[in-house]
């Protein structure tokens, strides 16, 4: 019977995923989109650098709903605008939508 219940803790302790706070959520949302652009081609980070200055976002059932304020430096110049895009619940895969 000890055996059994000990079982049943571990499995429910390892299948229970930790819920992130707002700030850590962002935090892994602005890291995703900043992965994706830096693997885009034609990416050259010699000249280019892009910060994800923010991000608002609606979770849904199986992503998360993105607009993203990204800056982009490039050969002395620099401009902000506004990304949205789809991020996976995992956070492997984005989409950009245009």
């Amino acid at each position: 019977m000890k055996k059994m219940l000990l079982l049943v803790v571990l499995v429910t302790g390892f299948a229970c995923k930790r819920k992130l706070s707002p700030s850590e959520l962002q935090g892994e949302l602005k890291k995703a989109m900043l992965t994706f652009l830096q693997q885009q081609k034609g990416y050259d980070s010699t000249t280019m650098k892009f910060e994800v200055q923010d991000v608002t976002y609606y979770e849904d059932v199986k992503m998360y709903d993105c607009e993203f304020k990204v800056r982009l430096t490039q050969n002395g110049h620099d401009t902000t605008g506004i990304m949205t895009g789809t991020v996976s619940k995992d956070f492997s895969k984005v989409s950009r939508k245009l």
